[in-house]
């Protein structure tokens, strides 16, 4: 028997067609420990071959937790998707010090394993290099296959050829150049030589892009823009999305990080990538879902979640997919049940829900106004106390404040169930169709009222679940909802259980990990590079005209849009930032455009990575305020007079059901609602803004120069003796600086 055991533990056939009634399930149907594998078998027909494809999906589809970047505790542990991971806690989305901006910890070659660990992950079960080892095995064997025809081949590697390029792509984005591994080595010594071309050194970066891109067009030739089994295949990569990732490559490399002179050619290799993705997309039938529908404050921007074909079903919005399940876990079936965890994370603790996520008020106070325009920069007035009136739509599907409804469905379970007493305040609403947020706090006494503090007074409806003091938020994210005023059948089935699963977990939302706006904003970026300006222009104007904005008011643009380079590159990031909000692209935005700190200090750690294209500072350029030295706040209303309960009980106003025209201009106000809650905030509330980085004010965001290319930990060093660090980072075997320079094209 010619068997291998590619990893270390048993490996599940993945799923990538679950829970929704449209498509099948059936990769799920026969279950086997794909990896302990008899390879004569596995690929001695196109079944066998697929099944081995299937692996693939189950390890390196993004998951709904997205990933810290760890790589030690499961699947995909490396792509984030909006949670407050490493990754966005690093942006002004989420607060809290990640590992990237503690200005107390510093990452060295000898950092441990409770922190950033992607290069070398000992478990070869979640390793990189474990996923790229399998990716070259079904493309080493289907290629010299002699029972799967030319057509079959084509579709399983050029799945695997995507595969192995995705899992570069994050490599080499982290790191730079890498060791290029193309084929599978055999670790036994007299196997495959005398081992030493197992030990493989890092190729420069170019080379590693080169690869990346290579692996990426031999995907979007070889795979269809759609496939034909649809409601079977549903969830499988398409020619598009390989192309609209050769595209994203293609742009990370002509960002500045990458290209610190601002070449050119670089942004036209882009621009001419994109365009190609938007046209293989095109042809496959996606497309920005509901456009020339935004319905009231961008309802039909946020039903994409719940039904990315729209309503009609002419064009797909979900570009990357990972599909989900609400079966249950059966013994001997390890991970059958496939959920998607967000709904439950975002939800309120008083229904019955992870206790939500914290938006940072600077997320809150960034987003466009009604007009289209940045708070400061509209001729309306922002007012930072009701800061939800005259906001961009796509701000009321973003966020959840005190006074809207966020109905949900609570299926056949009774809210005054004995296990929801204390925690479904049902004195306040019965079912989970009426729920409305009321997440606003209050003293029992004068000192605490105005301390900038979470904890010290007590939050409405049982938000904090006791009867002590104890923290909560005001806001709440709520991006990506199933929102069951939009959604009359939800993929969640409600439990009123308090242990796992619980709530909304047991969710069958897809996750869309690429949208078809990322791919227009990419295109955009590069079209702007490359100085077509018209094109780049007629990209964003798409995306604002979805969510209602009309060209008589220019899109709710600037009037100059488009008339300089940087300012459009602006506009375009911007977009960027409240388009993809919480979706996982901000951290990635952030390193390509060196918005931590303007690219300020590279020079120190080489003088040839200094900046010399983009005005030698992005953070200028753009005309935007570096991340570096700044701290994250959340916004906490509290009520203005105190009380041994609730000072507001009975003189709450109607909660809003985001139907309302959410605008008013000189105190007049277009929406009798809207002016009950807005006149309720200016009554009884009071807006502070509490420390999300700690309680040290001192304390304020450090990302170091030497984070842009992280460097090796010592173990893959060891591990690895030719494999040379990083420059600015402490090469182990020699005792002193790196001498491998992600920028250059050539080798030390």
């Amino acid at each position: 028997m010619n068997s291998k055991n590619i990893l270390a533990s048993a490996l599940v056939l993945g799923t990538v067609a679950l829970g929704i009634s449209s498509c099948s399930d059936d990769f799920l149907r026969e279950k086997k420990n794909y990896g302990n594998f008899n390879q004569t078998t596995a690929y001695s027909d196109y079944n066998g071959a697929q099944e081995r494809v299937n692996n693939l999906y189950y390890w390196m589809l993004p998951t709904s937790d997205g990933g810290d970047g760890n790589g030690t505790n499961k699947p995909n542990d490396w792509t984030p998707v909006g949670n407050p991971d490493k990754w966005s806690k690093s942006t002004e989305e989420f607060g809290g010090f990640s590992i990237f901006v503690n200005p107390e910890e510093e990452i060295t070659y000898n950092y441990t394993t409770s922190n950033f660990d992607f290069f070398y992950v000992a478990n070869d079960v979640y390793s990189p290099w474990g996923h790229i080892r399998n990716c070259n095995d079904v493309i080493e064997n289907v290629e010299k296959s002699e029972t799967i025809n030319e057509e079959q081949k084509k579709e399983l590697l050029g799945q695997a050829y995507f595969f192995r390029a995705y899992m570069y792509y994050h490599l080499v984005t982290i790191y730079g150049g890498v060791p290029i591994v193309d084929r599978v080595q055999d670790p036994i010594l007299g196997k495959d030589g005398d081992g030493s071309d197992l030990i493989i050194p890092r190729q420069t970066t170019k080379d590693c892009i080169d690869f990346i891109c290579q692996d990426f067009q031999r995907a979007a030739e070889m795979l269809p823009a759609r496939w034909t089994n649809d409601a079977n295949d549903f969830g499988r990569i398409t020619s598009g999305l390989a192309q609209a990732f050769l595209g994203k490559t293609l742009l990370y490399w002509a960002s500045p990080v990458f290209n610190r002179a601002d070449d050119a050619s670089r942004w036209e290799n882009a621009y001419v990538a994109n365009k190609a993705a938007l046209e293989k997309l095109q042809a496959g039938g996606f497309g920005l879902t509901y456009q020339g529908n935004s319905g009231i404050n961008a309802a039909n921007w946020a039903r994409q979640w719940m039904d990315y074909t729209g309503s009609d079903g002419s064009v797909s919005e979900a570009v990357f997919i990972t599909l989900h399940n609400t079966k249950d876990n059966v013994s001997g079936q390890p991970d059958y049940g496939k959920y998607n965890r967000w709904e439950h994370s975002i939800r309120p603790r008083n229904a019955n829900g992870g206790g939500g996520y914290t938006p940072t008020a600077e997320m809150v106070d960034l987003f466009p106004m009604a007009d289209g325009l940045k708070p400061g920069e509209s001729s309306i007035a922002y007012d930072k106390l009701k800061f939800w009136l005259n906001r961009d739509p796509r701000f009321y599907r973003t966020f959840a404040f005190p006074g809207v409804q966020w109905q949900w469905s609570e299926g056949g379970v009774s809210l005054s169930d004995p296990s929801l007493v204390g925690i479904i305040p049902t004195d306040v609403y019965t079912t989970g169709r009426n729920y409305s947020l009321w997440s606003y706090m209050w003293n029992d006494n004068e000192e605490d009222l105005t301390k900038v503090s979470t904890s010290n007074g007590y939050w409405a409806d049982l938000l904090t679940q006791t009867s002590d003091k104890g923290s909560s938020h005001s806001v709440y994210v709520r991006k990506r909802t199933d929102d069951l005023h939009l959604h009359s059948t939800p993929f969640y089935e409600y439990i009123n259980s308090q242990s796992n699963p619980k709530g909304f977990m047991k969710n069958a939302a897809p996750l869309l990990a690429m949208r078809y706006a990322e791919v227009l904003l990419n295109f955009a970026e590069a079209a702007c590079g490359a100085g077509h300006y018209d094109e780049a222009l007629r990209a964003l104007q798409q995306i604002r005209a979805r969510v209602g904005y009309t060209a008589e008011k220019n899109y709710g643009l600037p009037a100059s849009i488009g008339s300089d380079r940087a300012s459009l590159f602006a506009a375009i990031l911007y977009e960027r930032q409240i388009e993809l909000a919480y979706e996982g692209n901000r951290y990635g935005d952030m390193h390509r455009w060196m918005l931590f700190d303007g690219g300020q200090g590279q020079g120190s750690i080489k003088p040839s990575w200094a900046l010399t294209g983009f005005g030698g500072n992005t953070c200028s350029y753009l005309g935007v305020k570096p991340l570096n030295g700044t701290k994250r706040h959340q916004i906490v209303l509290y009520c203005t007079s105190v009380g041994a309960t609730d000072p507001t009980t009975g003189l709450r106003p109607e909660a809003l059901s985001l139907d309302e025209d959410m605008t008013y201009s000189n105190g007049v106000y277009n929406d009798e609602k809207v002016q009950k809650l807005a006149e309720f905030y200016q009554t009884y509330l009071a807006r502070k803004d509490a420390n999300l980085d700690g309680n040290d004010d001192a304390l304020t965001i450090q990302y170091r120069p030497t984070y842009y290319f992280l460097g090796l930990r010592q173990n893959a060093m060891q591990t690895n003796p030719t494999l040379h660090q990083t420059v600015g980072w402490h090469d182990l075997g020699r005792n002193a600086d790196g001498l491998f320079d992600p920028l250059s094209d050539t080798l030390p």
